[in-house]
């Protein structure tokens, strides 16, 4: 019996230490599902494969599969890119962009309208602070807390960003909803939670079936 219980302390000590397995990160958030086309099929790290939806948040070292004909934007906020792909490929996906481990395809790519991070930053909504963010949001029966008061400069970038978006939705495709995103991120960087509030109930309102945005921040 004290054989096996101090195995059981050791084994407790060992899980404590900073570089043990029960320590490690979790895989990070770094892209959002802006436009899917056809069939993609998305294999998480930790369950079954499933059909790819809109708004989905990826991980590092998830994989989507993308059918003949299929296309999928995923929008790098961190990096201030989007990237299309089209099928047939596999895309894992990287903090770097997603690549092709099967195959010679790559991306198309394309600038948005938002600053990129510095190295090892995160995006606004894909940050643990914007995911309480816009979970806060979500609660419906409190008192929802007030815009954060802007500065003059915040004023004239999110304007900047604002219009580009306005740019975007007349270019965009149906289905496409990288303006959406980028409007999102701008407004969590920002801290204006109202407006967030009304951009999600706006969106949920647009895609009555997507789950993945009915139980955003969750």
């Amino acid at each position: 019996m004290k054989s096996l219980t101090r195995l059981v302390i050791a084994l407790l000590l060992v899980a404590s230490l900073p570089g043990s397995p029960a320590f490690a990160e979790a895989p990070r958030l770094v892209c959002l599902v802006a436009s899917v086309k056809g069939e993609v099929v998305l294999s998480p790290a930790d369950g079954p494969k499933k059909p790819l939806e809109l708004f989905t948040r990826l991980r590092e070292g998830e994989r989507l599969e993308l059918a003949l004909h299929s296309e999928v934007q995923l929008a790098f906020l961190q990096k201030g890119v989007r990237e299309t792909w089209s099928g047939p490929a596999t895309v894992l996906i990287t903090a770097d962009g997603g690549q092709s481990p099967d195959g010679p395809s790559v991306p198309v790519t394309e600038k948005l309208p938002i600053k990129a991070r510095p190295s090892g930053a995160s995006s606004s909504v894909l940050s643990q602070g914007g995911e309480q963010a816009t979970a806060q949001t979500m609660t419906r029966d409190v008192t929802l807390p007030e815009d954060k008061p802007l500065s003059d400069d915040d004023k004239a970038k999110l304007a900047d960003v604002e219009q580009a978006v306005a740019q975007m939705r007349q270019k965009a495709a149906p289905g496409d909803v990288t303006p959406d995103i980028v409007l999102l991120e701008e407004l969590t960087r920002l801290d204006q939670r109202r407006r967030v509030d009304e951009e999600l109930k706006r969106l949920r309102a647009a895609y009555p079936d997507n789950a993945t945005l009915a139980h955003w921040g969750e």
